[in-house]
């Protein structure tokens, strides 16, 4: 058996420095949360090499005391929590005692330090775990420290580090996490010698995205506020049309800490649902401030994973609070009110107030909710003060949600007509009875001009006034397609492969999707008549035939079904029966329509209202719009197309598929040899 042995001091300081340092940016983590706590309104942190060679961080916060400056470096030696229940309510950045101990063990370190009770600095020096002395020294109050030769001592360590480069830009983020979480506080930041940002400290929010972020990504953000007594959602989004390739633009804080939740992540990217294109995602600065009883925080030593109490309640405060954000005007969602049912979701709240969380050992000022303090108040707070006899240094003296109520829906009477017989009707009279007329300069010339040459005469689409606008939309800013200048027409080229509309605009050669195309028009049209959709009749209603699972969630939900134009009752046993569709919907389509609705509805038993509801119109929309390798006459492609380029409704389906590709004449000659 292998002798068992037990380890020197140093050995074991350098494993667990492994666990709180695992490059620059954790030194400059811990050392960036110790100023915060102290209560410091102006930090600066600049490095050299990436922060191997060099890391300094200088506060104005309140110092160190002369007496307790050399136990700081003790490992588990903290002056924000003093007894076991102190874990359960932390309201601190910092709390386990190990980081000023961890670097010191695998670095040289020099801090200077002065509270505002003392007559003079006090310089400690500390090296590979080492003590190198203490002696006065000049500075104002607060705290400067300063990181020299990282790793100097670990050579293993040193190896599996990155460029300076990249070690600087991790080192950048987390000041940017800092200065975002913290807006009250100027944070300046600067590699080699040059200042990378700085941050006004005024206390808002987008001053501190812009100053960090740049002004492209602040300038469209949509104010986020919502949440209960609870569960206070803030921040800034990203506008649907702002969407990014890739999730590095989220940034999530939980009572003033980043964080890494994928918890709050679902909740932002599901309140973007049916809003973004497929491949995009979501960006915004989110804070949540909760009692802190209700999330863990010592779940790993970076602290940047947590644990909630009670995951479903934050998912649907981060939800309520971006759609809200969403729902504002000028935020450029695919919006729609709920037809009859919109007044019904005004209503006051409960006077009742929701039951309080258990009081915390230590109260923190402030009503309800979290309150980040610093570490001296806290210390006040827990009665951790104490009075220590001032220790000389050498050659002087030194002193110290409500969750909404479900919409009640109530079914109005509603106008139905016959469904005319599928016989009379051809492909060549299936016109887009969504679409406007082709607008009035170009009536004369339209069909001769942009139909190809061998087309034949196309009838004309009877007008259906009350349909054509789509007005209840917000404009331009929905999209990233911009309308055309009154000077550019839109020129029908053609059709390929039956699917796709060939135009061409300015300088630009588009692809459209006619399915996909006509299906947001639809979406857009349903969103918009929620609750008083046109509906037909069916000449002889269709029966369907369902699971146990789904006949019981149709039944449970025919009064949404029928606010989007569907009329469905029991028939028996597995049966339903439709006797009515929205009026773009072919009778081929009603089974397998229903089908999947019942089958959605019986998985989505959790989904929220809302989120039901867009699905429903998404796939109605679906079957109703114009099929992949349908024959469509060249009135109603143009039609279509001018209606998805015009900037009108986003240029991708409710799926998220893109409608248009868009190739420019640059590109096109690029292509050809015609341009180098």
């Amino acid at each position: 058996m292998a002798e068992i042995r037990v380890l020197d001091k140093h050995t074991a300081e350098l494993i667990a420095a492994g666990e709180v340092v695992e490059r620059p940016a954790s030194v400059a983590k811990e050392l960036l949360e110790n100023s915060i706590d102290a209560g410091a309104t102006q930090i600066s942190l600049s490095i050299e090499r990436g922060g191997i060679r060099q890391l300094q961080i200088v506060d104005n916060g309140s110092g160190i005391e002369p007496q307790y400056i050399d136990k700081a470096f003790i490992r588990h030696a903290t002056s924000k929590i003093a007894t076991a229940d102190d874990l359960g309510h932390i309201h601190t950045l910092g709390f386990r005692g190990e980081a000023l101990a961890s670097i010191a063990s695998v670095a040289r370190v020099e801090v200077v330090t002065r509270t505002e009770n003392d007559e003079f600095a006090c310089v400690y020096r500390i090296a590979g775990g080492e003590e190198q002395g203490i002696e006065p020294g000049a500075r104002g109050v607060g705290t400067t420290i300063t990181v020299n030769d990282l790793f100097y001592n670990t050579p293993a360590r040193m190896k599996f580090l990155k460029k300076d480069a990249s070690e600087g830009t991790f080192v950048s983020e987390t000041v940017l996490h800092a200065a975002l979480s913290h807006p009250e506080i100027s944070f300046r930041f600067a590699k080699d010698g040059k200042q990378q940002f700085i941050t006004p400290g005024d206390g808002s929010l987008r001053s501190a995205v812009y100053a960090v972020l740049g002004r492209e990504f602040a300038r469209d953000l949509l104010d986020v506020d919502g949440g209960d007594e609870l569960y206070r959602v803030t921040g800034l989004v990203t506008p649907p049309r702002a969407c990014r390739a890739s999730r590095g633009a989220q940034h999530f804080f939980v009572n003033g800490r980043y964080v890494k939740n994928r918890t709050m992540m679902a909740a932002l990217e599901n309140a973007y649902k049916g809003t973004v294109m497929q491949g995009k995602f979501p960006g915004g600065v989110l804070m949540l401030t909760m009692p802190a009883d209700l999330v863990d925080v010592n779940v790993h030593p970076a602290k940047t994973e947590i644990r909630f109490a009670r995951e479903s309640d934050v998912f649907d405060a981060v939800y309520r609070a971006v759609r809200g954000a969403l729902a504002t005007p000028g935020s450029g969602e695919c919006r729609f009110e709920m037809g009859h049912t919109a007044p019904e979701e005004i209503k006051t709240p409960p006077t009742t107030a929701p039951a309080a969380p258990p009081p915390a050992a230590h109260p923190v000022p402030g009503a309800g909710g979290f309150k980040t303090v610093s570490a001296a108040e806290y210390r006040a707070m827990a009665g951790l003060v104490k009075d220590i006899p001032a220790r000389k240094l050498p050659g002087a003296a030194a002193t110290l949600t409500v969750e909404s109520e479900k919409p009640v829906y109530q079914v109005t009477p509603r106008t139905v007509t016959p469904l005319a017989p599928l016989a009379s009707m051809t492909g060549e009279e299936s016109v887009l009875d969504i679409l406007p007329d082709i607008p009035e300069p170009e009536k004369p010339s339209a069909p001769q001009q942009c139909a190809p040459a061998e087309t034949m005469p196309e009838p004309q689409p009877e007008p259906e006034p009350e349909q054509t606008a789509l007005s209840a939309l917000p404009q331009a800013e929905q999209t990233t397609l911009t309308p055309p200048p009154a000077t550019e027409e839109l020129r029908l080229v053609g059709e390929v492969f039956k699917t796709y509309i060939i135009t061409e605009r300015g300088g630009e050669l588009c692809l459209i999707d006619k399915h996909a195309a006509h299906e947001r028009i639809l979406f857009e049209k349903l969103a918009k008549d929620y609750g008083s959709v046109a509906a037909q009749m069916l000449l002889v209603p269709v029966q369907v035939n369902l699971t146990a699972a789904e006949k019981l969630a149709v039944l449970q939900n025919t009064e949404l079904l029928a606010d989007a134009g569907i009329e469905v009752e029991d028939f028996g046993g597995a049966t339903v029966v439709v006797r009515a569709v929205p009026a773009d919907v072919a009778v081929d389509d009603v089974e397998d329509m229903l089908v999947e609705l019942a089958a959605h509805l019986a998985e989505g038993g959790r989904d929220a209202l809302r989120e039901k509801t867009e699905w429903v119109l998404h796939s109605i929309a679906c079957r109703a719009a114009i099929k992949a390798g349908d024959r469509t006459g060249s009135a109603e492609m143009l039609a279509l197309a001018q209606k998805i380029m015009d900037g009108t409704v986003p240029p991708f389906c409710p799926h998220g598929r893109p409608c248009v590709l868009k190739l420019t004449r640059k590109e096109l000659e690029k292509q050809f040899g015609r341009l180098v």
